[in-house]
């Protein structure tokens, strides 16, 4: 096995990346702080490591081409320890492209996030828009952001940056601490009432993770001389709508408590995918009612 993609993080992104790689029959490298998952063992190099660690990071991308990364360890809303959250993700991330300077990669893909864009008046959001980040989530991305430009302008180090909106699907944790449809949805399994910060009205941008993978493994390839790419489904869907859609689903009601609102949860956030469309020939191609059937029945919802 001679791989040429590393992905740093197998978490609900990374899981599926590698999953379609695999399916493609092409060879990559993985870095995680998990055991390898039964179903990779003879499919894919796992290197079992820290992102904190500097020799576990070089043994993982030491000899590819393309470094995926997907490793950070806050999400928008998070109540954390700014100093401590700076130094494991962007101070990290800086030691991580001076290793790939040194291992001669060839290009780093960076995922981002819309957080980076925070409150803004115009609708969709174009890659060129202010970035006004109002977490610590989305400051962190557009401080690593900064780092690529820098390394790309001093060094020569190509990169890709996707500002990612609001994924869900098939291998996201429903008991987890992020995304909306994934936590409501095990809640629903567990006979309670899904919660809504407001009235419901927040309007996001969601997109079906297997369009999030093809972006990434166009972002991969691409020869486009942008550096910049919203990934996201370019159509916006408020909490409502979402368990209106689920209903319709389900063929029943859903019970729902709502609870108080955050100053994070900015009231509409909806990408404009112009620049994937047109440089990536990017199109996504899973809707929001079949991407949540899909993800229903994986669960066993029905």
């Amino acid at each position: 096995m001679n791989p040429e993609i590393t992905v740093l993080g197998c978490g609900f992104i990374g899981f599926n990346l590698v999953t379609s790689y695999i399916n493609k029959n092409i060879d990559v490298r993985v870095l995680d702080c998990k055991p390898c998952p039964p179903e990779f063992a003879k499919n894919i190099e796992w290197v079992q490591g820290s992102f904190l660690n500097k020799e576990h990071i070089r043994k993982a991308i030491r000899g590819v081409n393309v470094v995926f990364h997907l490793i950070s360890t806050t999400v928008p809303g998070d109540r954390i320890d700014e100093g401590e959250e700076l130094s494991v993700n962007v101070i990290k991330t800086i030691e991580l492209l001076k290793l790939c300077l040194e291992e001669q990669i060839k290009r780093v893909v960076f995922i981002s996030s819309a957080s980076v864009y925070g409150y803004q008046d115009h609708i969709p959001i174009s890659e060129t828009a202010a970035t006004n980040p109002i977490s610590s989530h989305g400051i962190q991305k557009l401080t690593i952001e900064k780092f690529l430009q820098l390394f790309k302008y001093e060094y020569g180090l190509d990169y890709k940056i996707m500002r990612l909106s609001n994924p869900y699907g098939i291998g996201q944790n429903i008991y987890g601490r992020q995304g909306f449809i994934a936590i409501s949805l095990g809640r629903i399994l567990a006979g309670k009432a899904i919660q809504v910060r407001g009235d419901g009205s927040t309007i996001r941008d969601y997109i079906y993770i297997g369009d999030v993978v093809d972006a990434c493994q166009k972002l991969a390839s691409t020869s486009s001389m942008e550096n910049i790419f919203n990934i996201g489904s370019g159509r916006g869907s408020s909490l409502m709508g979402i368990i209106g859609e689920m209903e319709l689903i389900l063929g029943k009601k859903i019970s729902v408590e709502h609870v108080p609102g955050r100053n994070v949860d900015i009231p509409v956030s909806v990408l404009d995918i112009s620049c994937a469309r047109s440089e990536l020939n990017f199109e996504p191609s899973v809707g929001l009612s079949e991407g949540l059937r899909n993800t229903m029945i994986y669960h066993g919802l029905l």
